[in-house]
């Protein structure tokens, strides 16, 4: 299917309209809806008007520095939560946190992602993570946090964060936005996944930075300056989290449904304004949607340079195990969580896991 400036674009960006006005907030797993999620789901938050005092905190960032609400008056801020290990929604909110910050290259406005995850992500793990995501933006803190601090954090911005029973990722968290002014009251919560809420975020952080309407992100002139602008890199260049595109048009392509198909233009199209609509086997994260976020001709530069991208290995279909616990589907890689299916004799398998919970689970009861 060759694409045109016609039919296909038009009828693919309706589609990816219409879903886009579904989406609600993103969350991992089912668990307590919190008060800040309440107000993203009934648009409360669009009035700008103050709703509470952002909570104290004084914590490590990934430069060697701390952060804290005191550091942080006299401009905006946007904070959001994250973990760096995390294979399903963190790497979306990371991306939209970064389209953000281009969209608001010129505001005086500081972004802020608190790790939901103690345990693993200290200040060099965050360092590392930021230097993969936004090298050059300086405007963002990463925040190492303890056990006693997240807890203070999460219950001052009315969201949750709590170990999972099941699924892809051992901690389950809110994944909205928080937009807090430069008295450090929060002004708005919004769910970024969202087109008009990620636009609107946008437009109040520059409002109360005094900026202006937010200007455009910078226009790249290449199909290479927009697979850097847009944050493909992070996801695609590690298999683990998304499917490579290197040498992938043209080829078949297996759905988590079963169905193969072959990754075309219109795949292609389709897979960066309506993500979700043919998701590929294996793969448990979530794309976010760039409809609204691209020009129709910045859509055909970034579809030729993606078409182009060569193959740099041999192209390995992803390995999928079924957790016999709860029945999901999981991801065989080097860091899946997995255990000797009859104690280790000889001859044995291996059955794989999506948490340590089930893992746990299975243990106890051979």
């Amino acid at each position: 299917m060759k694409l045109e400036h016609g039919a296909l674009l038009v009828v693919i960006l309706f589609g990816a309209t219409v879903v886009g006005m579904g989406y609600m907030v993103t969350r991992t797993h089912d668990r307590r809806t919190t008060a800040a999620e309440r107000l993203a789901h009934q648009g409360e938050s669009r009035k700008l008007e103050p709703l509470w005092a952002a909570p104290d905190f004084d914590l490590p960032d990934q430069r060697g520095g701390r952060v804290s609400k005191a550091s942080l008056q006299g401009r905006p801020w946007v904070v959001n939560f994250i973990f760096t290990t995390c294979k399903s929604v963190c790497p979306l909110l990371t991306a939209k946190m970064v389209q953000l910050q281009r969209r608001l290259t010129e505001a005086n406005v500081h972004f802020v992602s608190v790790s939901v995850d103690p345990a693993h992500d200290d200040v060099m793990t965050l360092g590392a993570y930021a230097q993969k995501w936004a090298p050059a933006e300086k405007r963002w803190s990463l925040l190492a946090t303890r056990p006693d601090s997240l807890a203070a954090v999460l219950e001052g911005f009315k969201v949750t964060a709590e170990a999972a029973d099941s699924g892809v990722d051992p901690i389950v968290h809110s994944s909205i936005f928080v937009l807090v002014d430069a008295a450090g009251v929060v002004r708005g919560v919004y769910d970024s996944e969202h087109r008009e809420e990620f636009l609107a975020l946008a437009r109040d952080a520059a409002l109360l930075a005094k900026a202006g309407a937010p200007p455009a992100p910078p226009r790249a002139r290449t199909g290479e300056e927009l697979w850097a602008q847009l944050s493909c890199a992070p996801c695609h260049d590690s298999p683990s989290l998304a499917p490579p595109l290197g040498g992938l048009f043209g080829k078949k392509v297996e759905l988590d449904n079963g169905l193969v198909v072959e990754a075309d233009e219109g795949y292609l199209l389709e897979s960066i304004l309506v993500p979700d609509a043919k998701r590929v086997r294996g793969y448990p994260l979530r794309m976010p949607t760039y409809d609204g976020v691209i020009e129709s001709a910045d859509l055909v530069t970034l579809l030729a340079y993606v078409k182009g991208l060569k193959e740099t290995g041999p192209r390995v279909a992803p390995q999928t195990a079924v957790d016999p616990v709860c029945g999901m589907e999981v991801m065989i890689d080097p860091q899946a969580l997995s255990a000797e299916a009859d104690g280790g004799s000889s001859g044995s398998s291996r059955v794989f896991f999506c948490s340590e919970s089930c893992r746990d689970q299975y243990l106890g009861h051979r």
